[in-house]
């Protein structure tokens, strides 16, 4: 009798202890450059997932789609990894893809980009599931989320059924395809409607093929707004309001379709925001902090089945943990440091700070120059150039030191432009200005030449200037980087 009630007493105890225990707040992780299509294709996809994860634990997986007018755009900019960053931290899994592009290569094999590359996107998901096992993904809850084209690209994903003709063949055929909700920010829903960007005639063909007017009703087959139907999953859109490239009026379409057809759906307006904005800000204007709530909140109540109040309490566990913990609170912010090789070997390179603390590690795939020093008579005319110095009342640049560097120049803290020589006289002619500052080049003045570099060739001790580097909150990987001895 006592051996009963003290295991009565142990279960309530445990009961106790999970309900009032704090929300989880995850580690980050990120693997990168990953193949995830056909043998042989050149598409990649970074993976963003929980690095500690409980036995048994299951977790909702999203599908992150870049932007860039299906024209451009990369996986790994700001926005995409501002975006997996935050949602790894509150127990999704995500993979942020690549897709085939409108390019030069892919329009003389395909002759257009779409559905190729809605496809794509199709196949991300079906690789969640495929690999839902040893990623601990819960195969029910599958998300979606993107921002311009890459929201267009994410809701056509979510309202595009396995019945329709969008279906890839290969490589995971029978493989469910299906979204359970889906975040559209700012992508154009209707191309056969009213106020449709200035650029997307120029675009038109090289995305389908065939101009609006030569063929509508492909046009009709591309436009989420044509393609609601009963039983869709729920949507989440934002939209700013002073948005100059996809004008809001498509988000309140959107809307009103979805309503019509009564699929749940959420529509936020920010009042003068523009395009392209991640979940906390807007080309380096803060949002308010309600936004990234309501991602986050949207997210948790359709792919962790949350109520309300169980979402506030997880977001505001996020906000006390970032508030507590400054230096893994930032997601996908371009960063600039000095350093020193602490580590390195052909997999990767380890920076510390002057006093020893870890800064970066390297992606694998990133790019590095090692600037060897140089003389003025190096120096030839036409070649792009960053410019570190001091501009005087006449405009001309005191140079302190000049970076020889065709790939990096633009990323070098300091003037970027083309050098010129006019007689015995430099002159740096900087895009967007009409006059061509002079520069002072005295003997002090230190010249560099930029060349490639690969990471078991750098030696511990060597420094190093960081040029721009990502920042998934648990860790910093070197995109690009300077070094020198």
């Amino acid at each position: 009798m006592m051996k009963r009630k003290q295991l009565l007493l142990l279960s309530i105890t445990l009961t106790c202890i999970n309900l009032f225990a704090a929300p989880v707040i995850h580690k980050v992780a990120v693997k990168e450059n990953l193949e995830f299509l056909e043998a042989g294709r050149k598409e990649r996809m970074d993976l963003y997932y929980p690095a500690d994860p409980l036995p048994g634990e299951k977790f909702p997986g999203i599908v992150i789609i870049h932007g860039g007018g299906w024209t451009g755009g990369i996986r790994n900019a700001d926005r995409e990894v501002n975006i997996a960053s935050n949602l790894v931290r509150m127990g999704y899994v995500c993979i942020s893809i690549d897709y085939r592009l409108a390019n030069s290569g892919n329009l003389k094999k395909y002759g257009k980009a779409f559905p190729v590359n809605i496809q794509d996107c199709k196949k991300a998901v079906q690789w969640l599931r495929k690999n839902a096992d040893s990623l601990h993904i819960d195969v029910s809850k599958i998300g979606c989320i993107g921002g311009s084209a890459g929201g267009h690209l994410a809701t056509v994903l979510a309202l595009s059924g396995p019945e329709s003709v969008l279906e890839p063949e290969a490589p995971y055929p029978g493989i469910d395809t299906s979204i359970q909700a889906c975040v559209n920010l700012y992508g154009i829903m209707d191309f056969t409607g009213s106020k449709l960007p200035v650029c997307l005639p120029a675009l038109a063909k090289m995305v389908m093929g065939k101009s609006l007017q030569e063929s509508p009703e492909e046009w009709q087959s591309m436009s989420p707004v044509k393609l609601i139907s009963p039983g869709d999953p729920p949507v989440l859109q934002l939209h700013g309001t002073a948005d100059k490239t996809v004008d809001y009026h498509h988000a309140t379409v959107m809307k009103e379709a979805l309503d019509e057809k009564n699929i749940y759906n959420e529509l936020i307006l920010l009042e003068n925001f523009g395009h392209a904005f991640s979940l906390q800000s807007c080309k380096g204007k803060p949002l308010p902090p309600f936004v990234r709530q309501r991602v986050l909140a949207f997210y948790d109540r359709f792919l962790k089945d949350l109520t309300p109040e169980e979402a506030a309490e997880r977001f505001a566990a996020l906000e006390d943990f970032e508030k507590k913990n400054p230096a893994v609170s930032h997601y996908g912010m371009l960063s600039l440091n000095n350093g020193k090789v602490t580590f390195s070997d052909a997999a990767g390179v380890t920076i510390s700070g002057n006093s020893g603390e870890k800064l970066f590690e390297m992606a694998y795939n990133a790019a590095l120059d090692k600037a060897l020093p140089a003389k003025i008579k190096d120096l030839k005319t036409g070649i792009p150039v960053a410019v570190v110095g001091e501009v005087n009342e006449n405009g001309a640049v005191e140079c302190r030191q000049i970076f020889i560097a065709k790939r990096f120049a633009n990323l070098i803290s300091g003037q970027y432009g083309i050098l010129r020589k006019d007689a015995d006289k430099w002159y740096l002619s900087i895009p967007g200005k009409k006059n061509s500052p002079e520069l002072i080049i005295p003997e002090s003045a230190e010249l560099f030449i930029c060349t490639p570099v690969k990471a078991e060739k750098l030696k511990p001790g060597t420094k190093v200037v960081i040029l721009q580097a990502r920042d998934y909150g648990d860790l910093r990987k070197i995109t690009y980087a300077l070094f020198t001895e």
